[in-house]
Order: structure tokens, then C-alpha cells, then sequence
């Protein structure tokens, strides 16, 4: 498959998410499943990609799966920390704003916007099985490694802000200790 069909399927994988998360969003009248789910598209992202390039096997596997372990994480945490709680407070003032024409704003200024954001940010993963890149090696090592200390510093932030905030004496204070 060329470098251009690749980034069309993935392009396909996002717009049909992104419709998908919209026409939710109408049915739940809740903007906000936006925040969860963004971060899963580039999980969908990743595995179009593993999918429809054929560039060295390990370094697929390796791009698809940091891509996944630290989308899934980050989907599942927010889903976690937004369960049970009101639309964010910016949609709801855009949702106020607008009125009944907010179904169609939230799908240009919410949707279209983060699914074209998606796809610029999700480049490197797109591409990281075409055939002409290089396979497995020092450099690929050193970038896993990065990933790795990245992702336990987002665990462990995470993990200090949860407790943060689950002390109810905190209540309106800002987390300035820690990670």
C-alpha cells in the first residue's frame, strides 16, 4: 500500500470516529465524551496503521503497541475520573451560547477540529510502517526508553492528583507538590 492510501484509511478511521463520537455526544447532549475518546483515536490510529503498512514487522509492533498501552491508559483514566460528572463547563457555555445550532457548531469546532489534530499529531505512528524506515535499533531502543519514563511520569501524576483530590480538605487548592 502507498504512504497516500495508508494515510487515507487512517483519515477514514478518524472522520468515522469522530462521526460516530458526535452523533453520541447529540444523544447524551454531552460534548465532554470528546476528552476520552480523543485519546482512543489514536489507538484506532495506530492499528489502521499496523494494519495496512508493511514495513519491518518489529518496528510495527513496537509503534502499535507504545501507541496502544499508553492510549488505553489514558482513555480509561479519564473515563474513570469524568464517570458520574457534568459536561465540562466550556461546552456547556458554548452549548448556552448557541443554542440549538451547537449540534452543528460542536461538530466543526469540537469534533472536525480535534480529528484534524488527531491526525497531524498521529503522523509518526501513521508512518511508522512504511517500508522505507529503518528497523529495530539504538535509536528505537532510546525512543522506547523515552516512552517508558514518560508514561510512568503521567502514571504516577496521575496517581498523586487523584489523591489530591479525593482529600476533601483540598477542596480548591492546587496540587504543588509531587510530579
Amino acid at each position: 500500500m502507498t504512504t497516500l492510501e495508508v494515510l487515507g484509511w487512517c483519515a477514514l478511521g478518524v472522520v468515522t470516529l469522530m462521526l460516530l463520537l458526535w452523533l453520541w455526544s447529540i444523544r447524551l447532549r454531552d460534548v465532554s465524551i470528546i476528552d476520552p475518546f480523543w485519546r482512543l483515536g489514536f489507538v484506532v490510529v495506530a492499528w489502521i496503521a499496523f494494519a495496512t503498512t508493511h514495513g519491518d514487522l518489529g518496528r510495527r509492533i513496537l509503534v502499535v503497541t507504545l501507541t496502544s498501552i499508553r492510549g488505553l491508559r489514558l482513555f480509561g483514566y479519564l473515563l474513570w475520573r469524568n464517570r458520574g460528572k457534568p459536561e465540562d463547563f466550556r461546552y456547556a457555555a458554548m452549548r448556552r451560547r448557541h443554542g440549538v445550532r451547537f449540534v452543528w457548531i460542536s461538530l466543526g469546532t469540537v469534533f472536525a477540529l480535534q480529528g484534524v489534530l488527531m491526525l497531524i499529531v498521529s503522523l509518526p505512528v501513521q508512518m511508522g510502517g512504511i517500508p522505507s524506515g529503518p528497523a529495530l535499533g539504538p535509536v528505537a531502543i532510546l525512543g522506547a526508553l523515552c516512552w517508558l519514563c514518560g508514561l510512568t511520569f503521567e502514571t504516577v501524576g496521575d496517581a498523586q492528583l487523584a489523591r489530591f483530590r479525593a482529600n476533601s480538605d483540598n477542596r480548591g487548592k492546587v496540587l504543588e507538590t509531587g510530579l
